[in-house]
């Protein structure tokens, strides 16, 4: 009985009808997402599923030419814990211009042991005033070892790929796993093939991209942090 592979995220998106085909579509490419089904009518549902959880319209707020935030680390830092209550639009506008970059991404990553599934969480926030959200989720065998720790890296990358997508030139990731940084950087040893394929995405990234990393604490309250957090959970179909 014949087999259908689906490839989502690959060098050639598409259905292959055997390994060795779509083998070649994915082995070695960063972030790959890629299926098996019975049936060419489940192949082609979930490809036209997207790779990408479609969301809602971006929401889009002002960046005013005087702020009233300050660029104190405590100012940010109070913000950031939740210990001040400050708009969402203030927050943006306030690490926008402590970081001084053209985009902020809030990632995060989330697991499902059964049925066995990784998702992200993707809040860009844009120095024009755009705030948009991602989620997405896969299956592969080599991310779901790792288990949330893959969903916070594909969120990493997909945050790279939109600032990429965007023709902008700069990008801060603000991550509470600290392997994002760490295999980034290369001051963790990469043991796996995976986390291997995310630091050269990386490297080849910052060839294109001013690359900041920022560690937060994890569910701390942070609010683009939990936002994030809700939107890998959504992905891999935990209610909030």
């Amino acid at each position: 009985m014949g087999a259908y592979y689906a490839v989502k995220i690959g060098k050639n998106p598409g259905i292959y009808l055997n390994w060795e085909d779509c083998k070649n579509q994915v082995h070695g490419f960063p972030g790959a997402i890629y299926k098996k089904w019975k049936t060419r009518e489940e192949a082609e549902q979930y490809l036209r599923g997207g790779s990408e959880i479609p969301l809602s319209p971006s929401v889009s707020f002002s960046i005013s030419k005087t702020s009233s935030c300050s660029d104190k680390n405590a100012e940010l830092l109070s913000i950031l814990s939740g210990e001040k209550q400050v708009p969402e639009e203030e927050q943006a506008e306030c690490l926008l211009r402590k970081f001084n970059t053209d985009a902020l991404a809030f990632v995060d990553g989330s697991f499902q042991k059964e049925p066995g599934v990784y998702g992200y969480g993707v809040v860009l926030i844009e120095k024009n005033g755009i705030l948009s959200k991602h989620r997405g989720s896969g299956s592969d065998d080599a991310f779901l070892e790792m288990r949330n720790v893959s969903g916070e890296i594909l969120g990493a990358m997909r945050a790279v790929e939109l600032t990429l997508e965007k023709g902008l030139s700069s990008l801060t990731i603000f991550h509470d796993y600290r392997g994002i940084s760490a295999w980034a950087k290369e001051e963790w040893k990469c043991n796996k093939e995976k986390t291997r394929e995310y630091r050269d995405y990386m490297k080849t990234a910052e060839k294109k991209i001013r690359l900041e990393f920022f560690k937060v604490p994890a569910h701390s309250g942070i609010y683009f942090n939990e936002m994030a957090d809700g939107l890998a959970k959504e992905a891999v179909g935990i209610k909030n």
